[in-house]
């Protein structure tokens, strides 16, 4: 039991880690606690184990529920602490499907898919599943590559020819397909600006006319909505067929996903959740990047998804190109260090003691939750959904306790699968730790002398401790005291490497290396970007997902961009820019949102600044 308690505190406290690096904004404290209690909770209860196959035993129905006898034990050991869960975290209802092999061993729905009308979740309540939607769009892609239709190492250009993207990286080669597939083609994470809009998928194509790459392909791992939606694209135009209806008779409707759609069909509308966010109702926005971020679908649909990959009978595509979706594709860019990515699915090796390969994939809208997790050698699978923004580290936790209980007798050496995508790290040559840092949690200044670090966005200086061979950590005091946004850096050390060419603060734990951000180089400020600072209005706002207070800052002797997403967060989102010409600068950092590009231009006979689709007018005398 000690250890199995162990194993869990580490699956928790990597979920936390995890939270705060994806992503940019606010971590709840409330998710956090909640997620702590679930795990604590859950693991003093005497819980049996499931190890054996399941035939057909006779079950126990409600409703469209369903819980196998084999599995009711845990089932009921683990329903106080779901809805203690849900009350913490505000979660007003969530559905589950767990699956072994072709069987279902549970179906549930928790608490109300709608608060107001009373409406209880179930296994068919529509969720909206978000980002899940691209292991389905890289499904789509890789039949047709099966069939011989695409060609997943040419560019993405090939069956986009309309496709045209400003670089200022001349001599690199174009995206290719894979690429996009695995986060690693350069392109922007996403295109703000007509985002949550019923503008059709194939605009984002055209409006990319006006951005530049981030990245170069294949540097580093850089999470994309904006590629997904061009694979979709590409799938529109390959087949002739539009994306969401192509994907209804291709790959829902063989899979008997009959509540499953990417869209809203107006069949499904009537059984979708209303989605919420810190308990409060969030209105509906439509959705233009649908093969990203636009799935809908219930738990007991992905329980089907689930038992026709796991029960040997994928009926959509060859097992053949399944597995190559399940093949590690990134094992030579240094700088994603622990980041193992398959074709449309990230892949663990250690989140779940004796699960071997982990599969997984979830996402968050801005009004609900999803978390899918397969493991194939041991041919179980949780998907959860809930109808809440605040639910991800709860669902994420429920759903890998929910493993780890089904495995806790069965703890098994690694497979040859499990060995075949174990990665040997990229070990960076030691580089001085002084200087300043763009990171997930803004600009980061370290003076390794003063034993300091200053998190500037916060206006916050924390203490550091020196340990040997070049790492820092932070002081028992300053970790009491961290924001839940730098969960990163609380238990951990970090230290400057140079890896791949770039100079980079690393953190380490037990479990993982993680790049924390990439060292900005000093330099002086263009005169025409000191002119440019001040308050902006956006000049072409969108009215369902507003970009708001948009400002140019120098903090700490660094121009930065700062504005705010109230769709999507309460906080400021804040990024250090470099200029790269005087009408150009660059986001600093590595990875999602990094790289992308703010731009003056003239309109009108006046200056404007350009970002992610937005023009901003400067306010007179800077606001």
């Amino acid at each position: 039991m000690k250890q199995s308690r162990r194993a869990a505190d580490r699956r928790l406290r990597f979920r936390e880690r995890r939270a705060g690096v994806v992503h940019s904004g606010r971590v709840d404290p409330c998710v956090m606690a909640a997620a702590a209690f679930l795990a604590s909770v859950l693991l003093l209860l005497p819980f049996g184990s499931l190890s054996r196959d399941v035939g057909a035993e006779p079950v126990q129905e409600s409703g469209s529920s369903l819980v196998r006898d084999e599995i009711r034990h845990l089932r009921d050991s683990l329903v106080l602490q779901i809805e203690a869960a849900q009350r913490a975290s505000a979660i007003p209802g969530l559905s589950l499907a767990v699956v072994k092999g072709a069987d279902v061993l549970w179906l549930e729905g928790f608490g109300h898919a709608n608060k107001s009308r009373r409406t209880p979740a179930t296994p068919d309540t529509v969720f909206g599943a978000g980002s899940l939607a691209k292991p389905f769009t890289a499904l789509a892609v890789m039949q047709l590559a099966a069939a011989g239709r695409i060609d997943i190492d040419r560019p993405l250009r090939a069956y986009l020819p309309e496709l045209a993207i400003r670089s200022r990286f001349g001599a690199a080669p174009l995206p290719t397909v894979r690429n996009v597939l695995t986060h690693h083609a350069g392109f922007p994470t996403d295109l703000i600006k007509g985002m949550w809009s019923d503008a059709p998928l194939t605009s984002v194509a055209a409006a990319l006319g006006e951005e530049y790459m981030a990245f170069p392909p294949n540097l580093v791992f850089s999470y994309s909505n904006v590629g997904y939606t061009l694979l979709g694209h590409a799938v529109q135009q390959i087949t002739g067929e539009p994306y969401a209806r192509y994907m209804e008779r291709v790959i829902f409707a063989p899979l008997g996903m009959t509540r499953t759609a990417v869209g809203l069909p107006p069949d499904l509308e009537p059984r979708l959740a209303q989605g919420y966010r810190e308990g409060r109702a969030v209105r509906r926005l439509p959705i233009r990047d649908l093969p990203a971020l636009g799935l809908h679908t219930t738990a007991a649909d992905l329980g089907r998804f689930m038992r026709a990959f796991l029960g040997g009978e994928p009926k959509v595509i060859a097992d053949r190109a399944w597995r190559t979706m399940l093949e590690p594709q990134n094992r030579s860019v240094a700088l994603d260090l622990h980041i193992m990515v398959g074709l449309g699915w990230f892949l663990e090796t250690a989140t779940i003691p004796g699960g071997g390969l982990v599969v997984r994939h979830g996402g968050t809208t801005l009004a609900s939750s999803s978390e899918l997790i397969m493991l194939p050698e041991q041919r179980l699978g949780v998907a959860v959904l809930a109808n809440s923004r605040d639910a991800r580290m709860v669902i994420a936790t429920l759903a890998e306790e929910i493993l780890a209980r089904l495995l806790e007798a069965k703890v098994a050496e690694p497979s040859r699968l499990t060995a075949r995508i174990g990665r040997k790290l990229h070990q960076g040559r030691l580089a001085d730790i002084e200087g300043s840092y763009a990171t997930d949690f803004g600009l980061v200044v370290i003076d390794p002398e003063k034993h300091q670090m200053c998190a500037c966005l916060m206006e916050q200086v924390f203490d550091l401790i020196e340990y040997p061979d070049g790492w820092f950590g932070l002081s028992t005091t300053t970790v009491s005291s961290l924001p839940d946004t730098m969960g990163p850096l609380a238990g951990g050390r970090f230290r400057a490497e140079q890896i791949g060419g770039r100079e980079v603060i690393v953190a380490t734990t037990k479990d993982q290396r993680i790049v924390l951000g990439e060292k900005v180089a000093a330099g002086a400020i263009p005169t025409a970007w000191v002119e440019r600072v001040g308050r902006y209005e956006v000049l072409n706002p969108d009215a369902g997902f507003p970009l708001t207070e948009p400002q140019l800052q120098i903090r700490q002797g660094r121009l930065c961009m700062s504005y705010k997403l109230p769709m999507l967060l309460d906080q400021t989102i804040q990024v250090p820019l470099q200029p790269v010409s005087d009408t150009e600068a660059i986001i600093l950092g590595l990875g999602r949102t990094r790289g992308e590009t703010v731009r003056a231009v003239i309109a009108n006979g006046e200056e404007r600044l350009r970002y992610s689709g937005f023009i901003g007018r400067r306010l007179p005398g800077g606001g």
